[in-house]
């Protein structure tokens, strides 16, 4: 297949069904062929990368990982993007192993929010607590000049949970425990905005839209930015 791109998913797999749905809503197609060419390797037995990167197991993700970029440099792929933001914790060693670019979400998304939200000075963000912990999020936004909030213990686990008990365990979650999430970022914290820092809050924003000029979901920005060719 030529001109098209891979999509390393499977972190989760409603997560990455949510992605494809994105892209091929945004896409401006009138038949069959004015779809964009793309391979998703939904790679769902991938280990858990929160998991390791906080400690609680020895199941590397990298080695397998590495061997799915492996076999995309067989592809030949104009580039690739992961559809889970904790993997980008791996990213300089996936991209080294690369014949391809990489996206890297985080910093993409840092950048869009930077030109089209005025006056923003304060993201909050939510995500894993693998995500939080490797500063993932918080390097990029602090790389833009911008000042990066995390939330406190409890929201941080409210927001655990509804990745894992809800969103990942069942595909359901609550849309009033979501919205207080939300609404506690942006009032209690103050911040300008706030980052969708996991795929499966991607899944829950895509199902209950809040706020949406500030509420910024990283794949959303993703799926724009490659249908309008900017990766090309």
């Amino acid at each position: 297949m030529e001109d098209m791109f891979t999509i390393l998913g499977g972190m989760g797999t409603a997560a990455t069904e949510t992605f494809v749905h994105m892209i091929d809503e945004l896409t401006p197609a009138k038949k069959d062929q004015d779809y964009l060419n793309y391979i998703v390797f939904n790679h769902a037995t991938i280990p858990d990368r929160t998991a390791y990167i906080l400690g609680n197991s020895t199941e590397n993700p990298l080695p397998i990982m590495l061997k799915d970029v492996q076999q995309m440099n067989l592809l030949s792929p104009k580039f690739m993007i992961m559809t889970c933001n904790t993997a980008h914790y791996f990213y300089d060693e996936l991209q080294a192993a690369a014949d391809f670019d990489i996206i890297h979400m985080p910093r993409e998304t840092v950048k869009h929010m930077q030109k089209n939200i005025p006056g923003l000075k304060k993201i909050g963000v939510l995500s894993t607590t693998g995500t939080r912990q490797a500063g993932i999020y918080q390097k990029a936004i602090e790389g833009f000049g911008l000042e990066s909030v995390v939330p406190n213990q409890e929201i941080q686990d409210m927001t655990m949970s509804l990745i894992y008990d809800d969103i990942k365990a069942t595909g359901k979650f609550s849309h009033e425990k979501y919205k207080n999430i939300v609404d506690t970022m942006l009032n209690d914290y103050d911040c300008d905005a706030v980052i969708l820092g996991c795929t499966e809050l991607s899944v829950a924003q895509e199902e209950y839209p809040l706020y949406t000029e500030k509420v910024i979901d990283p794949m959303k920005v993703m799926s724009q930015n490659i249908v309008d060719g900017l990766y090309n």
